[in-house]
């Protein structure tokens, strides 16, 4: 099989280059230009440096190719990079289609996030069945992925075969881009000093890799499956990473009516020409206990995962190997 992994040079999407071609597969793999390929280093992958905009060299990098998994996206919560945050998301993701019908792929995986789930009401666990209900908090993240997400559902219904997969939180080797591995920096510093009073679903990545190959071969067209592990508590996941990094654990946890005006602040002071990185938005996604099930996963694609607090401490072990903790 030729399979072409777009973002391959970041955390999730050099896992999944791995696991294709330790199952034998020919792997084309694409990154920014700039990027650092090490993640690939003795896999036997191509590379063709891809802007997810640039639609030519899109295109280059589907020809030839019998399925794809994108995973590239801009990852990102400061509210300052919205509009381009959601024009990468977005828009690469509609050329990527595009070029996958041309080239005539035969599955189109498309790697999306829980947070194309709404909240579970408060006590409950989710599911793909939950309602999105982020729009009104304007957070990119949240509202660049359920665009491309629908995008990707639409072909699906139309004229291509595609299937999403929704990670939760992931931990584990080779977050070299910082994404949930700014908790175990920020823990490594010292900085966990206060947990939000939310939590959310922790998974291994090498978890979530797996599970986008049996996705690959075992999901429903225009489906889409939760890749998640376990519900931890942010005070809980604070705790994990202060124990791997040998810090004291969080001294108490933030108040959510202190979090939310935190957050209202941050809007105002923004408005008025302040660079600031916080928001209501993200208040209310550290308030809220972001939990949704597996299940569908478990049942139709033999998806399973390991407990949550292994992924943590892959994770502190693959930054102290490479001195990145400082």
């Amino acid at each position: 099989m030729k399979a072409l992994v777009t973002g391959a040079t970041g955390f999730l999407g050099g896992r999944i280059a791995r696991l294709l071609r330790e199952a034998g597969h020919e792997v084309r793999t694409t990154g920014r230009p700039g990027d650092p390929t090490d993640a690939l280093d003795g896999l036997g992958c191509s590379f063709v440096p891809c802007d997810l905009l640039d639609g030519d060299a899109t295109r280059r990098a589907v020809q030839g190719i019998e399925v794809v998994f994108h995973v590239a996206a801009m990852v990102t919560f400061d509210p300052s990079l919205y509009e381009r945050q959601v024009r990468v998301n977005v828009e690469g993701t509609r050329l990527l289609l595009d070029a996958a019908r041309a080239a005539r792929v035969r599955r189109f995986v498309h790697t999306s996030t829980v947070n194309t789930l709404g909240i579970p009401p408060a006590g409950t666990v989710g599911d793909e069945s939950t309602a999105f209900d982020w729009g009104r908090w304007h957070l990119g993240y949240m509202d660049s992925k359920k665009a491309a997400e629908d995008l990707v559902l639409a072909a699906a219904r139309a004229d291509l075969d595609a299937v999403c997969v929704l990670p939760g939180t992931m931990f584990g080797p080779g977050d070299r881009f910082f994404s949930a591995g700014t908790y175990v920096r920020e823990g490594a510093r010292g900085r966990l000093v206060l947990a939000p009073p939310g939590g959310t679903t922790v998974v291994h990545v090498d978890d979530v890799a797996r599970g986008h190959l049996l996705a690959l071969e075992r999901g429903q067209r225009g489906s889409r499956y939760e890749l998640g592990g376990d519900p931890v508590s942010y005070r809980t996941l604070f705790t994990w990473i202060a124990e791997e990094v040998g810090r004291p654990p969080p001294r108490a946890t933030l108040p959510a009516t202190a979090l939310r005006l935190g957050g209202r602040a941050g809007d105002a002071l923004r408005a008025l020409g302040l660079p600031l990185p916080f928001s209501e938005g993200l208040a209310v996604a550290g308030c809220a206990e972001l939990y949704y099930s597996s299940a569908r996963a478990a049942r139709e694609l033999g998806y399973a995962w390991r407990p949550a607090r292994e992924g943590v401490r892959d994770a502190v072990a693959w930054y102290r190997e490479r001195g990145l903790l400082g």
